[in-house]
């Protein structure tokens, strides 16, 4: 049975927190900064216009764009309700066969687990090593037969990014193994064009898919829109599944979505300003005497103090956050991560108003 976390101390649920504009989300890796110009414009003269009609079950003009901003064909693109769905999608496509398991890290997004389960699945779960994605333990596991792996790069909730010769080691064992390797880069749009390793695999031809978002970067989170790059005959394979589904990505998700890649400098802001504002973060969290972890995406995975050599309470220190200061951050406990807590990298303004808040809390001036 899924883990009631309602109970916990400092958790809220969605309901509890509507209409509580005064609190600050720094939870869910938001991006404080919106969506391009005119976006909000373009989903409400599509809803005003065709709010009674279907939208295209086959995002045909949307593949069209995203292969045409990244280089490949149409035929090699799957769009879905977000990422979460291209998950089950992949889960329910590659682990149909009986006795089929899932590769995936340790303490990290729990969707890639719970989709297994759904279709039956079992999970080999790989711890991380000091915070970084576990790539010999990942290869290591593939080649004992899984039939699908899951890599969040860069992984949430550390912020660890891999390098070339890395995910290089990672496709060449799944090409091996005939494991489908599925690498979850929700969060790679914050690190740059410079780390897109494995989308230029899939260019070359490699067996391998790659899954992007417009939830984070893009600011387009309330619409739910994802897509995935891959060969054609594993792109297809999941659009075949999908079929079950024929209109999961609505009308107003695939207008924003095609809006966003109309400007591409407005991904290139908001990457900047999310790197100058984790730095001020990080720098505030050096002066608080809080430990932090390196991070290449817009959250920062934070130490909480402890005694000796045992770790802090992140579950009372969350909550006290939330109820004290209406600041809401993810306890990492519940992943694995205890006296840890996953921070949104906000605006300038949130920064400050975190550290105020964090300097009641640990009594510092």
């Amino acid at each position: 049975m899924p883990q009631d976390r309602s109970a916990q101390p400092g958790f809220f649920t969605a309901t509890e927190i509507v209409g509580r504009e005064d609190w600050l989300r720094l939870h869910l890796n938001e991006n404080p900064y919106g969506p391009p110009p005119g976006t909000v414009d373009d989903v409400c003269a599509e809803a005003s216009r065709h709010l009674n009609r279907y939208p295209d079950s086959g995002c045909r003009l949307l593949r069209e764009r995203l292969a045409e901003r990244f280089r490949v064909a149409p035929d090699m693109i799957a769009v879905g309700n977000g990422t979460d769905e291209l998950v089950l999608l992949a889960s329910m496509t590659f682990l149909r066969e009986p006795g089929s398991s899932v590769v995936t890290t340790a303490t990290t997004f729990p969707g890639y687990v719970t989709s297994a389960a759904a279709v039956g699945a079992p999970a080999h779960v790989v711890p991380l090593v000091d915070a970084a994605i576990p790539v010999a333990g990942i290869t290591a596991a593939m080649r004992q037969g899984a039939a699908l792996a899951f890599v969040c790069n860069p992984l949430n909730p550390t912020g660890a990014l891999l390098n070339r010769d890395e995910v290089m080691e990672l496709i060449d064992a799944a090409e091996s193994s005939g494991t489908v390797l599925v690498f979850d880069e929700a969060y790679l749009d914050f690190a740059g064009p410079a780390h897109e390793f494995a989308l230029e695999a899939v260019r070359e031809g490699r067996r391998v898919l790659v899954t992007r978002t417009f939830s984070k970067a893009w600011g387009l989170a309330s619409v739910r829109a994802g897509f995935a790059l891959g060969p054609p005959e594993l792109i297809g394979r999941i659009g075949t599944t999908a079929t079950a589904l024929p209109f999961n990505v609505n009308r107003q998700a695939q207008r924003a979505a095609l809006r966003a890649l109309e400007a591409p400098e407005h991904l290139d802001r908001v990457r900047a300003d999310n790197t100058r504002v984790r730095e001020l973060l990080c720098k505030t969290l050096d002066s608080l005497g809080l430990g932090h972890s390196p991070t290449a995406a817009n959250f920062v995975m934070v130490q909480v103090p402890g005694q000796g050599t045992e770790p802090g309470d992140s579950t009372r220190f969350a909550a006290r956050l939330a109820e004290e200061h209406h600041i809401l951050v993810r306890d990492l406990a519940v992943l694995g991560l205890p006296g840890r807590l996953r921070v949104s990298v906000g605006t300038e303004a949130e920064v400050e108003r975190l550290a105020t808040a964090l300097t009641q809390l640990l009594g510092r001036r």
